[in-house]
């Protein structure tokens, strides 16, 4: 059963009353009457005699039910558990590079990209209740997905974003993706304030951005990257960067990451892009927030009981009674 308490424990001291009623009425001898049959040989009727001294008492419980209405009987609900909320924008690179090879390929063609969508798939799913966002990018940024919690969708999008690489894909594998002259290049540094502003629009809950590339930008180097640092202190946003090559990380992208507050990772493997993304869960935790316990109203348990004898009252009133004389 769950605790019980009283907001009116105070009224409790009245159910000394029907305990009084129903002793009296149990020990009281009224007002006998002598008939001239009392002097005869007739039974006690015990049984009927206990079957209405029952009914006599049960008023006395009715009035023990109604005190303890009174003093509105409640339980304390075990508080509720609810996670902070963390707005993520995956920041995608879909350059024309992200189709180069990536790890070992002796199950058949594994590129970078590949690599990629696994390890968001993988980690979106096992951070359920963080809301996801996906910005893809090269020479411009789109975001095509706004931030939800329905992790389903970065699956469903994986068709048509995936990159393509003219120096490895031949013109008969027909093309994918958007066109190398339209999209081109890497600009980090415009993505990150596209995802900003994605961001920003979110009221609640801790707010970071995932950026996932394998090449330098031209538009985060000095002097530019102080405003980059800036926009995103502004709004409160931790960055962490993933670079799916051996290459040395530029120090640029580190510098605006770990001004965040975040960290910068070479994953040159599958492996180590699930290990990176494993660190950023950790660094990242889940917290929990527990909301006070809730009180509630319990009457329950005495409705029944106190139908049951309200119900019996009445039918005991059709005859189960001491006669008056």
């Amino acid at each position: 059963m769950k605790n019980l308490i009283f907001l009116h424990p105070q009224w409790l001291a009245l159910l000394a009353l029907p305990v009084i009623l129903a002793f009296w009425e149990w020990v009281r001898r009224g007002q006998p009457i002598v008939l001239p049959f009392d002097h005869g040989r007739q039974r006690r009727g015990l049984v009927l005699r206990f079957l209405v001294l029952c009914a006599n008492c049960l008023p006395a419980g009715l009035l023990a039910l109604a005190i303890l209405f009174l003093a509105h009987p409640v339980v304390f609900n075990p508080p509720e558990v609810e996670r902070k909320l963390n707005n993520v924008q995956i920041v995608l690179d879909t350059s024309g590079s992200m189709a180069e090879n990536h790890g070992s390929q002796a199950e058949g063609r594994h590129t970078r990209f590949d690599s990629a969508m696994e390890a968001i798939l993988k980690f979106t799913h096992y951070r359920k209740g963080d809301a996801f966002g996906l910005t893809i990018f090269s020479r411009h940024f789109i975001h095509w997905l706004p931030l939800t919690l329905d992790t389903e969708s970065f699956a469903l999008a994986r068709p048509f974003i995936v990159p393509n690489n003219p120096k490895i894909d031949p013109p008969s594998m027909g093309r994918h993706g958007l066109p190398d002259e339209l999209w081109g290049i890497t600009l980090i540094g415009k993505a990150l304030y596209g995802a900003s502003e994605m961001l920003a629009e979110r009221p609640t809950g801790d707010r970071m951005i995932i950026l996932i590339t394998d090449g330098e930008s031209s538009d985060i180097k000095p002097p530019k990257d102080a405003a980059i640092i800036a926009a995103l202190r502004a709004q409160k946003i931790t960055v962490f960067g993933i670079l799916m090559t051996e290459d040395p990380i530029e120090p640029a992208l580190v510098g605006i990451v770990r001004a965040t507050g975040g960290e910068v990772f070479n994953a040159a493997t599958p492996e180590a892009l699930h290990a990176v993304f494993k660190s950023i869960d950790e660094m990242q935790k889940v917290v929990i927030l527990e909301k006070k316990p809730q009180v509630a109203d319990y009457y329950d348990p005495f409705f029944l009981p106190a139908i049951a004898l309200l119900a019996l009252s009445v039918l005991t009133l059709f005859g189960l009674r001491f006669t008056p004389w």
